[in-house]
């Protein structure tokens, strides 16, 4: 009974944590951006550091190897994350207002400082809740109990994005500095159900764990770089995360700026869109798939779904060129389906890197070790830093030379040779690297 407790109380908190993360992310991250005037580098940046941040997760898993003091790294990292979002909400808005427009650029530089920080802070303590959590929920159960706290997770996420997109449509009034008004409240507001999230992991019970002070994680790196299986995974799953990244915040600000003006030719409804786009629409399709892949990778294998769920994300990537007033619900389908897609691929990923990390027979293809984990890590925070990087510099420069092809369809812009550019390069990641992977039989 106390184990059954101790798991309904860790997702009861996450009901808190999905209301707080769903609430600061979609339309209010990109209106507070955009009211400050963001370059598109800098909308390239938004998608970039949460990856950057992510590489400390390395020397925070040392500290904690070596301190085995995994509650209290928790209670730093993230209750420092959450109220990051007070600053976050307060300091680039009170410059804007206090100083007039031309405040904008420092306070856009300010609000990257800011969110840089933030996302350090979970990358501290995400670490230590993932090691605590193996020793909290029993082996038998963790699949099913992480999928079904997910699953809670999205009931109240859905209605939070939801209202967070009615606010921002029925109180904005076309002043950007009423936009960020509002964009300031939602993150404190969220801010408060993020500390409740963390608040209730007090009464969580730790599980005490022995420090090993001559912990290290670089020795750990030598066996993954010398297989030549794993790095064509790597190779994969770099140049994938590269052109997801690459396309990044910049869908949603796609949304936000073309659709402006081609829903009924007003803002409208243009927020709730928005969030339905980004938000709702996918979580309701990973909600319903996410079982179906994990059954699929048992019974069909790692390697056909990640064939399958990765050259169906082409497409996807291409059909958002397509997006207008009269085909806006193409939108919503390739919202669906891209969501459903890469959840496909974040199944077989993990259970890749499962087999390699196990303690088996290295010619079974369970070579063992923690150390193809931490690599997997870094690649992909690497590549998602450049791929977010890599866009913001090309948007930057197609908007300079002021680049459009209109034909009677639709005008193309920059946007469109992101979509295109990230489609090409999930093809080439499905053409060089699967074909090289052997999965054993």
């Amino acid at each position: 009974m106390p184990v059954r407790q101790t798991m309904t109380l860790v997702t009861t908190a996450w009901l808190f944590g999905s209301v707080w993360m769903h609430a600061t992310a979609g339309t209010p991250l990109a209106n507070y951006a955009q009211a400050m005037d963001a370059s598109e580098l800098q909308k390239g940046m938004l998608a970039a550091l949460p990856f950057v941040a992510t590489l400390l997760s390395l020397p925070a898993s040392l500290l904690i190897e070596r301190t085995g003091k995994r509650k209290r790294i928790f209670f730093w990292g993230l209750y420092f994350q959450r109220l990051m979002w007070i600053p976050l909400a307060l300091l680039p808005y009170w410059m804007v207002k206090m100083y007039g427009p031309a405040a904008k650029s420092h306070a856009m530089v300010l609000f990257l400082t800011l969110l840089f920080i933030m996302h350090s802070g979970n990358a501290i303590g995400g670490p230590a809740w993932t090691s605590w959590m193996a020793d909290l929920i029993p082996e038998r159960l963790r699949g099913i109990y992480f999928g079904r706290r997910r699953q809670w997770g999205i009931l109240p996420a859905i209605p939070a994005a939801l209202f967070v997109g009615w606010l921002l449509d029925r109180q904005a009034d076309g002043s950007e500095l009423t936009m960020m008004g509002w964009c300031s409240g939602i993150f404190l507001v969220a801010a408060i159900f993020g500390v409740l999230d963390i608040f209730l992991f007090h009464f969580v019970p730790d599980v005490p764990r022995e420090p090993r002070p001559d912990a290290s994680l670089f020795s750990a790196w030598r066996e993954p770089l010398q297989n030549s299986q794993f790095l064509w995974f790597a190779g994969f799953v770099g140049m994938m995360v590269f052109a997801i990244s690459f396309m990044g915040q910049f869908v949603t600000f796609y949304i936000i700026e073309h659709l402006n003006i081609d829903i009924v030719g007003q803002r409208g409804s243009l927020n709730m869109v928005t969030q339905m786009m980004v938000l709702v629409v996918p979580a309701t399709a990973q909600l319903m798939l996410f079982g179906v892949w994990g059954r699929a990778v048992d019974k069909m294998g790692k390697k056909p779904v990640l064939s399958l769920a990765s050259l169906g994300l082409v497409p996807v990537a291409l059909g958002w060129c397509l997006v207008t007033r009269e085909h806006i619900w193409l939108g919503y389908v390739l919202s669906g389906l891209g969501a459903a897609l890469w959840a496909g691929v974040e199944v077989a990923n993990f259970n890749l890197v499962l087999q390699w990390s196990g303690s088996g027979e290295a010619d079974s293809g369970s070579r063992g070790g923690t150390g193809y984990t931490a690599v997997n890590a870094i690649i992909i925070n690497i590549a998602g830093f450049g791929g977010g990087l890599a866009a913001g510099f090309l948007a930057q420069w197609l908007r300079d030379i002021n680049w459009q092809w209109v034909t009677q369809f639709k005008t193309f812009t920059f946007y469109d040779v992101l979509f295109a550019g990230s489609a090409v390069l999930r093809l080439l990641a499905v053409i060089l690297f699967i074909p090289r992977i052997a999965e054993p039989a």
